[in-house]
């Protein structure tokens, strides 16, 4: 049963801001040779083109390259990993040596954090409570939540730009899309899909040069050009539930539309209508095919598949998988097609050399969602607290098959159960949605699900047979998983990028390592602060005071801390802050605590806080809201004392 998405809100339109980042003075490069390896670091401005968005016009980019010192052959199956440190000191007797640098930053303790991790990578849950949570599972601490973005209304799909910055959520109640920054976890601006419009699912086209949505319960989808001064665009297509997938190259975009059983081919550049493809009843999915060069379209109340040309726009084959088909998704191999059939508990494999179904698996009940790794499909169930893994690599062990079509054996792929939970996510049928409950982690050996009943997130590693562990979603319902990989990725043989973003000028270490063979360097490079657009709304300037303490702390002891937010020019209280937290932590980070802060008076915030021993602990505050980071404040400390003895209380009375 396909849900019905309701609609009856108005738009909440917030103004965007341009942040301040900083610039390269010039395109920087450096190498050094270390152990036979050439190691070259550049960074580089990245070209703006229509692609910007609104709130930014310039990025830069970090590069780094191995090659062999000898033959000058480009060194792959490297794991580099690097940081970018802001120089507090030009005097080397009290900067801090590359070694210790790097040694601090692999820790994960949450105060000796680089400036830039290229290593990192965060989950974000987007959840019942309309709003956007950043995890870093990487840090060890035992709250793990970065940021939260609230929404104007409940998000239903979401899509995420190639360099990781901008997300965009559709909100189906508030006929608009939501424009996320990543960077500073907040909300940018929303964008209208039209009055009574319902936005429901999203996709970025490959050049990423516009988003499409598809709105739902209507002939339409919007296309969103993400020029400096974003404009959108309205494609009339056939009726119903819609959702777009695109050729490789952008040239041609594909609609479904559940009503009217076809599929709208629209060619990118013109956004020209060219014709409608009858296929299956209620196609649900399309999916593009690199070796087939084909759309494999998936009809939920229909027995076959449909194979699509969208050159000649016409049906070239169906191939039969049964009434339930919900969801189909190309192997990366480039050959094989997954069909996911929710009624006959099935995960089916078809070949698209032949348009044949050579393979089969029974997964899990009610399945409704499967991604890849490198090795293995996974699949999960609606009505199942398990995930069903399958090994990718059984297919290459498949016999040959029978021309013939009635002697073609169909093979069986072998299953392995995974526990994902206490509770199947049918247990909570309102948190069901659309988008994806299982993310592959960067390294591709394995996965986070998300299990909604249990507001938890679980963690499989690839050759285990449980989850390796769990991550708290801080009591949110998630509807929709995703992983935001900010760590190098190798774009070419021995070449490894990442996007950087920094805020405030001056001299950046680059700390680089590699364990195999065992590397250590820093090189340094100058940036400059420059502002990348015109700026359109500022933060409000917050002034933090700590309030004195109504006692003396003392050691495993409740402290309770009370914080003034204050708007610095006018002087005036700020109220309403609803993501204010407080980070408390002994230098050299070796104790942590971070806790939220509640309002008990007009721009007055408190925290409790039981420090461990006697000792100066450091105390941060952060509200991401208002434009209070902890990376741009002073410290406030606090001196905590051992506890009385009961000798001292009595001389004290």
């Amino acid at each position: 049963m396909i849900p019905m998405i309701r609609a009856t809100a108005k738009l909440l339109l917030l103004a965007a801001f341009c942040p301040l980042v900083a610039q390269a003075t010039q395109n920087v490069s450096q190498h050094v040779e270390i152990q036979g390896i050439d190691l070259a670091m550049q960074v580089v401005n990245v070209p703006v083109g229509k692609q910007a968005d609104p709130v930014d016009s310039q990025q830069l980019k970090a590069i780094l390259k191995f090659n062999e010192k000898q033959t000058g052959k480009p060194i792959t199956q490297l794991r580099p990993k690097a940081w970018f440190s802001l120089r507090r000191s030009e005097q080397v007797a009290t900067e801090t040596s590359c070694e210790a640098k790097v040694r601090s930053f692999s820790s994960g303790q949450l105060a000796t954090r680089a400036d830039v991790d290229l290593n990192s990578y965060f989950l974000l849950t987007l959840n019942q409570d309309k709003t956007v949570a950043f995890i870093n599972p990487q840090v060890s601490s035992s709250s793990k939540l970065e940021g939260i973005v609230q929404l104007p209304e409940q998000g239903l799909d979401w899509v995420l730009t190639k360099d990781g910055k901008w997300l965009y959520v559709t909100m189906p109640n508030a006929a608009a899309v939501a424009l996320i920054d990543t960077t500073t976890h907040s909300l940018a601006t929303t964008i209208s899909t039209g009055a009574s419009s319902k936005p429901t699912r999203i996709a970025l086209s490959p050049d990423e040069q516009s988003v499409w949505v598809g709105l739902d319960g209507s002939p339409k989808v919007a296309v969103i050009d993400r020029s400096e001064k974003p404009k959108v665009n309205v494609v009339t297509v056939d009726e119903g539930l819609h959702q777009i997938s695109f050729t490789p190259d952008s040239k041609f975009a594909v609609v479904t539309n559940t009503q009217a059983n076809t599929v709208s081919i629209i060619e990118n550049a013109s956004l020209k209508r060219l014709g409608d493809v009858k296929v299956g009843n209620t196609p649900l999915k399309a999916v593009w095919v690199d070796k087939a060069e084909r759309f494999y379209v998936a009809s939920v109340n229909d027995n076959t598949l449909s194979v699509i040309d969208p050159v000649k726009l016409t049906n070239e084959a169906q191939i039969e998988v049964g009434r339930g088909a919900v969801d189909v998704a190309a192997d990366p191999q480039g050959r094989y097609v997954w069909v996911v059939n929710q009624l006959d508990a099935k995960a089916y494999v078809i070949d698209s050399a032949t348009n044949t179904k050579i393979a089969f698996a029974n997964v899990t009940a009610e399945p409704d969602q499967i991604t890849f790794t490198a090795d293995y499909a996974y699949v999960r169930g609606l009505g199942s607290e398990k995930f069903a893994l399958v090994n990718r690599k059984q297919l290459e062990k498949l016999p040959a098959q029978s021309s013939e079509k009635q002697n073609r054996v169909l093979a069986e792929l072998s299953v392995t159960q995974i526990q994902a939970g206490e509770k199947p996510p049918s247990a909570l049928p309102d948190s069901v949605g659309v988008a994806a409950m299982i993310a592959p982690i960067p390294e591709q050996n394995g996965v986070m699900v998300a299990n909604a009943p249990g507001k938890t997130i679980y963690y499989y590693v690839e050759g285990m047979m449980v989850a390796m562990g769990t991550l708290d979603n801080y009591r949110r319902i998630p509807r929709a998983l995703m992983i935001l990989d900010r760590s190098l990725k190798e774009t070419a043989q021995g070449v490894f990028e990442a996007p950087v973003t920094v805020e405030k000028p001056g001299n950046y270490d680059v700390a680089v390592m590699l364990d195999q063979p065992r590397i250590i360097h820093c090189f340094t490079t100058k940036l400059e602060g420059k502002a990348t657009g015109p700026k359109q709304q500022e933060q409000a300037k917050v002034k933090l005071e700590l309030l004195p303490l109504t006692a003396q702390p003392f050691a495993n002891t409740e402290t309770l801390l009370s914080f003034k937010l204050q708007d610095a020019a006018s002087g005036k209280p700020i109220s309403g802050i609803q993501d204010a937290r407080l980070l408390a932590f002994e230098p050299p980070g070796l104790w942590q605590k971070r806790a939220w802060l509640q309002e008990v008076d007009a721009g007055v915030y408190q925290a409790a806080v039981t420090f461990p021993h006697a000792g100066s602990f450091n105390l941060l505050v952060e509200a991401q809201s208002s434009g209070l980071e902890f990376t741009k404040q002073a410290l406030l400390i606090v001196k905590v004392q051992e506890p009385l003895s009961k000798s001292q209380n009595v001389g004290q009375k």
